[in-house]
Parts: structure tokens; sequence; C-alpha cells
């Protein structure tokens, strides 16, 4: 059971604020790493029902699977590619260059409830998490090598301190407040009604493949807007509609409060009558679907709410970093917000493991704050883009709406703005430029998740290895033939073990018989959160790329991998 406040060691904890997706992650991972925290939060520790988020990247969500264990089997749905229909016209799917279908990212549809839901009762599982829930914060005070926090809960005021404190207390966060960091952007940028909806649509029953979201735009049901139905276990849907925003007048002392809207809510009747309007099209695109009536289906849920677009000024303030919505806000069509906030979570929690051990210096928390800023400065603008395509202002972007969707119907290709996530899938690494990266392919990008063989002879999957310490990758053509431990003493296994043992740091050395575009002996080394930090040919600077990935300068020592 999570211990008490009295009994809770401060030098040596972190205090994180907010039980959202993020908060719950953070001292999930932290205790993992064997760090203690204190998770502070208004609320009284039961999750939020209805809310708005459903997606979440391959990798996040392998990430959220081990927070939990076995508490989300069969809680994501896998997602094929996005699919595009304008008025009654398909249109057709992305193509890469030679003419074959494009690779989509890998994503799955799951309920934020049932992630919080399982965060929590792993939370409370979990000896090193002390909770205060009904907690609100009422001030911050720094120190030189601390960070105390005054919060208000139902025996009064109390003080708490830890060596760090992550805010993770969302959009409206009173810590960022407290510190009087900016959290500047546009207000109201699109204003969405999501409904869940749950219906058995027709699908042939040898068909084993991801279902696949559907984007309409300017359907009949919804002219001049946009449509998005996106699959969830157990025959569920989300569907969201993008609503009339209506100008109103932002309280000018408070740049983060919501503006009061009127008009087209999303009252019961209305919205019973655009959930049939959207199964009856979905319906009518399989073979056998009848577009005549609705099918049977049972709403389970609905809500509104508005989108914003704001970035913190800093992700680190002393002693304190901000994650999740306390640091982004971004149109849920080129990022899920829950998604951005579990990657904050596992990026920071390595970094601060390791600092706190003192294995590293301080100067890696700061490269939190310039990677996962960056990743969602990054997305803003790819949002800024994407709006003017899903919410056209003014006769000229509608026209260019227009004319991007018929030039994509005619050439049998389709613009990546139509699917803004798609552009992550084959751009730049996502940390490209970090000071932890040593210059090579594919650095900064989330890695491969290929099969490996560790170090008792077992064969598992790489991201079975990672969100401890470093992983060194071998590549070593012929592996899959050897048996048990016989790989540990060959080649040149027994001089990178030797150089290995000389790390200041937890490190693991597998071996795969292949990774894409490298060569026999070339060595890969990962960061705890999967991110490749160097690909070292034979001759590469082992120590140094080892060093440099967890911010210690490589100068003072440098030994070079074994031909």
């Amino acid at each position: 059971m999570p211990g008490t406040a009295e009994s809770h060691p401060h030098r040596d904890s972190v205090i994180v604020v907010g039980a959202g997706p993020a908060g719950l992650a953070s001292v999930l991972a932290l205790a993992r790493q064997g760090i203690r925290t204190v998770l502070i939060d208004a609320g009284d520790g039961t999750a939020r029902e209805g809310s708005r988020s459903c997606a979440l990247d391959a990798v996040t969500y392998a990430f959220a699977t081990e927070l939990v264990g076995g508490r989300l089997a069969g809680a994501g749905q896998p997602w094929g590619p996005l699919r595009i229909r304008r008025r009654s016209t398909t249109v057709p799917p992305v193509r890469g260059s030679d003419g074959s279908a494009a690779p989509a990212p890998e994503r799955f549809g799951l309920s934020q409830q049932r992630l919080e839901q399982a965060l929590l009762d792993t939370v409370r599982e979990t000896a090193l998490v002390t909770v205060l829930w009904r907690h609100r914060v009422e001030g911050i005070d720094q120190h030189k090598d601390a960070v105390t926090v005054v919060a208000r809960g139902p025996r009064g005021v109390i003080q708490q301190q830890g060596a760090w404190l992550v805010a993770a207390d969302g959009a409206h966060s009173a810590v960022r407040r407290a510190l009087g960091v900016r959290f500047p952007g546009r207000p109201r940028v699109d204003r969405l009604l999501c409904a869940d909806v749950k219906v058995a649509l027709p699908r042939p029953p040898w068909d084993e493949s991801p279902v696949e979201p559907w984007l309409f735009v300017d359907p009949p049901f919804q002219r001049d807007g946009t449509v998005l139905a996106q699959p969830l276990p157990s025959d569920v849907w989300r569907l969201t509609w993008q609503l009339p925003l209506v100008h109103g007048i932002a309280k000018a002392a408070d740049a983060t409060a919501l503006i009061p809207v009127q008009g087209d809510p999303g009252d019961p009747r209305r919205t019973a009558n655009r959930v049939r309007a959207v199964l009856r099209t979905l319906e009518g695109l399989h073979p056998d679907g009848d577009t005549d009536a609705a099918p049977v289906h049972d709403l389970l849920w609905q809500g509104e709410f508005e989108v914003h677009q704001r970035l913190a000024r800093r992700f680190r303030i002393g002693r304190v970093l901000l994650a999740g919505d306390a640091a982004h806000l971004v149109h849920p069509t080129v990022a899920d917000g829950v998604d951005l906030g579990l990657q904050d979570a596992r990026n920071l929690a390595w970094k601060l493991a390791l600092v706190m051990r003192r294995r590293a210096p301080e100067r890696l928390i700061e490269t939190y704050h310039g990677e996962r800023r960056s990743a969602a400065r990054r997305r803003l603008a790819y949002g800024e883009d994407a709006l003017h395509f899903f919410s056209p202002r003014g006769a000229a972007q509608k026209v260019g709406r227009r004319l991007t969707l018929m030039g994509a119907r005619g050439k049998g290709t389709t613009l990546r703005r139509l699917d803004p996530r798609a552009l992550f899938a084959d751009a730049y690494p996502e940390y490209a430029g970090s000071p932890l990266l040593t210059p090579g392919p594919g650095v900064g990008a989330p890695v491969e998740d290929i099969p490996v063989v560790r170090a008792d002879g077992q064969r598992a999957q790489l991201s079975v290895c990672l969100d401890a310490g470093l992983v060194f990758v071998l590549v070593a053509p012929g592996i899959e033939v050897w048996e048990g431990r016989r790989w540990r003493d060959a080649g040149l296994m027994p001089l990178l073990r030797a150089r290995l043992g000389e790390l200041p740091l937890e490190s693991e050395l597998v071996v795969t018989p292949e990774y894409p575009g490298a060569t026999a002996h070339t060595l890969l080394v990962v960061r705890p959160d999967g991110y490749l930090t160097a690909w070292l040919p034979p001759g590469g600077e082992l120590l140094a790329a080892a060093l440099r990935a967890v911010g210690r300068r490589p100068d003072a020592v440098v030994a070079a991998v074994p031909e």
C-alpha cells in the first residue's frame, strides 16, 4: 500500500501534482526507477467519466501497458490507416513515391477513462507512492536542493518537500501560475462534440485486419465541417463533430480561462440525429451494409469541449518541471494530449532517476525542456496548418480545402495535411538536435522493436529491455542459430562487456541478427525511453557515446568499439 506523508523521506523523493494520465504515469515510471514520490491532487481518486481522449501511438501504448502490467490487456483497439471521405466520395489512400501504399503510423484506440482507472489501480498497489487526495496547491517555494509545496486539504494546510516537483495539474495548472510561467497561444481554435456509441457494424468474420478510423469532410450530414469516427474495443466508436464557434470575450485577467459559448448545444435530440447519420454512412461503407436505417446502437456518453493551442515558455523552472496539459495544449487532430503527456513522463523519469542517484549531472534535466518542448512546438505548427484545412476561415481557405481534396481524388494521392499525424511517420527524428545524441543514421527517433537475445540466452523484444538503463544492441548476423549463452563468449562480446563494465551507470548488452540499414557489428545505443541515441560502426567511440547519452562530458574518457 502507498505510504503516508509523515513517513516519507523528503530530499530523495519527487513531488507530482496532478493525478491525470501524465501525473499518474510519472509516479509509476519513477517508482520503476526506485524513486519515491508524493502525488498531490484535488480529486478523490476516481477516474473521470467520458473523457475525450482515445488515441495512443504504438510506442506510447506499449509504455502504458508496461506501467500497469496486465490491467490494459485487450483494452486497445489497433487502428488501420485513416480513411478519408469527401461528401459522398472516398479519397484514395496515401501512396508512396513508388506507388505503393504508404506506411501508416501504428495507433491504438483506448478510452482515457479505462487508462486512468488502470493507472490509479496500479498506483494504489505501489509502495513507493504516497497519495494526498483532496489537496489543492496554494504555494511553491524553491530552495537550492529542494522544493516545498504548500497545499490545503481536509486537515488544513500542509507543507511537503521533495528534491524535484513535476507539475502535471492540467491546463489551469496552479503550479504554473504560482511560478508566473507564461502560457501563450491561441484559445478556442475549435469546438467539438464527442459521443461514444456501442454498435456492431458489419464485418466479415475472417477479416482480422485493424479497423480503420474514418474522417468525413463536408459530408451530407455536416456541410462545411468534419466528422471523425474512431473505433474502440468492444464495438464502441468515438464520434467527433465540429461545432460552430460563437465568438465571445475572454476574461482579460485569466489567459487560460475557457470562453463561454452559446448556440448549437449538444442537446440529446440533435446528438441522436447526428449519431444516426454517421452510423448509416459507416454501415453503408461495407458491401453488405444498409444505408436506409441506422443500425441498432447505444449512446454511452456525450460531451462538448473547446480546443486550444498553447505552449508554456519554459518546461523547467528551477526544480519544477511542467508536463502534460500544464505544458502544452495541441489540437487533437494533430496529437493526442494524453499521448504527449505520457511521453513527457517517460522522457523525464529516467533523467530524474539518474540525477537523483548522482549518476548524471543536473544538466541532463535541462534536456527534458529542450526535447519535449521542441516536440510539442512542432505539433503546434502542424496544428496551425491543419486548422486552415479542417476549420477554414474565409473564402480563400475554403477554396484551398476544396482544391486539396479535388487534387487528392484526381491523382490518387492525398496531401499529408489530411492526416497530420502521418507527418511523424516519415519526418526527421523527434529529438534531432538534442545534445544527448551522437550523430548517425536515425538517431533521435524511436528504435525499432526488434527481437533480441539477452545475456541469459533468453529471447525477447527490445522493448522489454527498456526503461531501466542504456541498452546496447550489437547487430550479429547468424545469431538466430546460436543456442543458450554461447554468444556471450563469442567474437566481440567479451571486449564489449569489459568496456560496458567501465560505465558508471546501469546498462545491458543484447544481440540481434539484423536491424534495418545496419551492417554486421554495428552497435546501437538506446536510451531508457526507447530512443536511438547512437549508431556506432565498428571502431566507434563507445564510452563517449554512452556518457553523452546521459549528459556527461565524454572528453575525458573515450574508448572505441573493437573492430
